[in-house]
């Protein structure tokens, strides 16, 4: 049971990297842009991304910053989430 959830943790690696790369290749001003989704730009909506897996390594491990909620976004640069996020559990 465990591998499975060990291979799922590598899939959401593995997108989430492909999403970042892809992501920091845009200009500022597009990244930034309302783009009238739920979360209005492609900032907010990796915000939502990073706080939703920010909650579930917590769940897994009980490591890592307790999620204050979905208003309050995540401060973090695509630099930093891509080389640092993903490889501790805080």
């Amino acid at each position: 049971m465990k591998s499975r959830y060990q291979m799922f943790a590598g899939y959401n690696r593995w997108c989430n990297e492909r999403l970042y790369d892809a992501a920091a290749k845009m200009p500022e001003a597009d990244y930034r842009a309302d783009r009238g989704a739920f979360f209005r730009s492609l900032h907010g909506t990796l915000n939502h991304l990073l706080v939703g897996d920010r909650i579930w390594i917590r769940r897994f491990t009980g490591v890592g910053a307790i999620a204050i909620g979905w208003a309050s976004p995540c401060s973090f640069a695509l630099s930093a989430t891509r080389g640092g996020f993903w490889g501790r559990a805080n």
